[in-house]
């Protein structure tokens, strides 16, 4: 019996052993060499080579002075977490680099006591991690899951710092209590997204950016710290892995909330920049993906639920994604401002994709009065300091190559352009519906078929941005597009967990050497547009407005321009010219002139004031051209909007009982 007993003693150790060691996530064809976040080992000398480029090392200059002192000390309030996150990741790309900027236009070596100063650093302050997060839900704050995108972007920069250090040649021993407390940071994130409230979960709930930048830092989490091991599953790097690649894969692809379609360019529901605020987290991520592991299918669980996924670094549906993001830019590489998107970003962290032809440039000569305009800038901007990991891509924007006409039915943008350098013609007419558009939830604005225009590198004719998510309504609302109103009121603006429910679709799209031409149709306030669009040998735009009703409305025609009546260089101006049907806008030396009449020429004329972003929470005015029909119970409004920097010709209207007609003369029209 006591031989027995030593046998039993000597099993049950053994398998207490084999539990201890559960959790580790290392796939077949799996690369556990360090660093595997941002770039590999054999990149480094590449990645230092391209730092003597004169632009790439401005902005690494930037971030080495960033990370020249002590780390920040708040490890509690929000934006404390972040500062530290931020600054341990930069100052290991630092000493992964092993360089610092020379007095001239050059890379030296970084001094060894400097070496170990930063290294001293980060290791304490990933010692000392906070590992906080809060719950799902509770009776005080019903939405606390709202602190994730913040605990998110922490986590994911601590990993990306301890994963720079293994690459650096810090040993496992000396960075053992790191990694111990990223485990129990990202197992608290973990197990707070799996707790339900009241009978409700997170994932089962939130389908939108906020579950991709949680599912992506547990991802990430699995790739860093793979070898990791825990009797803990909500410990455990496999179940991270599961949950992270299940829930990117759900919230995207497959859900009936789904945010984009894997069939078609479908763009993102909740518009630009809320796709960018979440590929922010989960582009670091797929490109961890890229360098962990092969391409291929792998089986991720989450709780019942089994799906084999595609390594998204390597999965075309994500290009989809990129293939949009890339159509839809302006002509200075700025995205539109969709949806509840600001006015001034761009992505160039779409270069973490490793494809040069989303790597697109910026041109800022034209952004003015915002602080947005540099490079610096928009890798810093929404929260996360994107600067090491657009610097470890190492590669050289390209321009783009765009059609004169884009039209992706399934994201609603109709797109016409002169050509594809930064100073081209560009007008994006908004038609968006189906999936796209019921799935935007509280991020879609009332801009169903309205209008940008940019020329020359200046935004001319513009959409009013978003100032933040509390005072999303004062820029969201159809007053504040460039479309058509019925009785003074369009398409409504989305609240939480409902789109706005004006759909819209685009039709009868054609392009010739000489025209383009494109549909929009809506519908909304019991009445039906549809916005015809003639773009004129890349000249100027005709836009026809058909509005229909079965009983008599009045109707208003709006143009948002850049420029206010009486404004300055900075706001811009604009010139009314009521007796002419006409107004221009001129801004940075670039003008718009738009000439309106509608049918009979019984319009009346007037403007406004309203604002748009210039940057988070701050606004600026502009003025609103407003042309108002007649009451009737159909009517049709028809522009001539002509941007330019040399004198326009004369426009004038020659409208009928029945229709709307203008005229001019000259070798360029038609």
């Amino acid at each position: 019996m006591k031989r027995l007993s030593i046998l039993a003693v000597a099993l049950l150790g053994s398998a207490g052993q084999l539990w201890a060691q559960a959790g580790r996530w290392q796939p077949a064809g799996a690369d556990l060499s360090y660093p595997r976040t941002l770039l590999k080992a054999e990149a480094l000398p590449a990645v230092r080579a391209s730092l003597t480029a004169r632009d790439r090392l401005a902005l690494y200059r930037t971030l080495w002075a960033d990370v020249q002192g002590a780390p920040p000390t708040d490890n509690t309030s929000a934006s404390g977490r972040r500062a530290r996150a931020t600054w341990v990741k930069n100052a290991a790309f630092v000493v992964l680099l092993g360089q610092q900027p020379g007095a001239d236009a050059s890379l030296v070596a970084l001094p060894e006591t400097q070496r170990a100063a930063l290294v001293a650093s980060v290791r304490g302050v990933l010692e000392s991690v906070n590992t906080n997060v809060e719950a799902f839900a509770s009776w005080s704050n019903l939405s606390s899951y709202n602190e994730w995108q913040w605990r998110s972007k922490e986590l994911i920069d601590y990993l990306i710092a301890y994963d720079l250090l293994c690459g650096a040649g810090e040993t496992p021993a000396a960075l053992a209590a790191s990694q111990a407390r990223l485990q129990v940071f990202a197992g608290n994130l973990y197990r707070q997204s799996t707790t339900p409230f009241l009978g409700f979960n997170f994932y089962g709930t939130v389908k939108n950016n906020h579950t991709l930048m949680t599912a992506a830092a547990l991802g990430m989490a699995a790739v860093v710290l793979s070898e990791a091991t825990s009797a803990e599953a909500a410990q455990q790097p496999a179940t991270w892995a599961g949950a992270g690649l299940y829930h990117i894969d759900n919230v995207l692809w497959r859900d009936a909330q789904r945010q984009s379609d894997s069939t078609q360019v479908a763009g993102y529901s909740e518009g630009p920049y809320y796709a960018k605020y979440a590929l922010l987290n989960c582009l670091p991520f797929f490109r961890a993906m890229g360098n962990f592991l092969p391409d291929g299918r792998q089986t991720y669980t989450f709780g019942t639920s089994a799906r084999r996924i595609r390594n998204p670094y390597f999965d075309p549906k994500y290009a989809r994604l990129y293939d949009w993001l890339t159509a839809i830019q302006l002509p200075d590489g700025r995205l539109p401002a969709l949806e509840d998107s600001y006015v001034d970003m761009g992505m160039p962290e779409l270069a973490l994709t490793g494809q040069a032809q989303y790597a697109t440039p910026m041109y800022f000569s034209k952004l003015t009065g915002t602080n947005m305009a540099s490079a610096v800038a928009q890798l810093r901007d929404v929260t996360v300091d994107m600067r090491a990991a657009w610097l470890a891509a190492a590669i050289v924007p390209t321009p783009p190559s765009h059609p004169a006409l884009t039209v992706l039915p399934g994201s609603g943008n109709l797109i016409f352009r002169a050509g594809a350098d930064s100073l081209a013609t560009y007008l994006h007419v908004y038609g968006r519906g189906g999936l796209a558009q019921a799935n935007a939830g509280g991020h879609s604005q009332g801009n169903a078929s309205s209008f940008i225009l940019h020329s020359q590198g200046q935004l001319l004719a513009l959409d009013p941005g978003y100032l933040s998510y509390n005072r999303r309504a004062e820029v969201g609302q159809a007053t504040n597009h460039s479309l058509v109103l019925v009785d003074g009121a369009g398409p409504a603006i989305g609240a939480a967990g409902a789109g706005s429910p004006a759909q819209a679709s685009i039709q009868h799209a054609f392009h010739t050497p000489q025209l383009s031409y494109g549909e929009v149709t809506t519908a909304y306030q019991s009445a039906s547009i549809t916005r015809k669009t003639l773009f004129v040998r890349h000249t100027y735009f005709l836009l026809a407005d058909a509005v229909s009703a079965a009983a008599p409305h009045t109707y208003t025609w709006q143009l948002h321009g850049y420029g206010l009546a009486g404004g300055t260089a900075a706001t811009g101006t604009f010139a009314d010219n009521p007796a002419a049907h006409e107004g221009t806008w001129q801004k940075n030396g670039v003008s718009l002139l738009a000439h309106v009449t509608s049918t009979g020429g019984a319009a009346t004329y007037s403007t406004a004031t309203n604002i748009h972003e210039t940057t988070y929470n701050t606004a600026e005015n502009h003025t609103t051209l407003l042309v108002q029909s007649p009451s009737a119970a159909q009517t049709q409004f028809l522009a001539a909007l002509y941007p330019y920097t040399t004198p326009p010709p004369a426009f004038a209207t020659t409208s009928q009982a029945a229709t709307a007609a203008l005229a001019t003369t000259g070798p360029d029209f038609i």
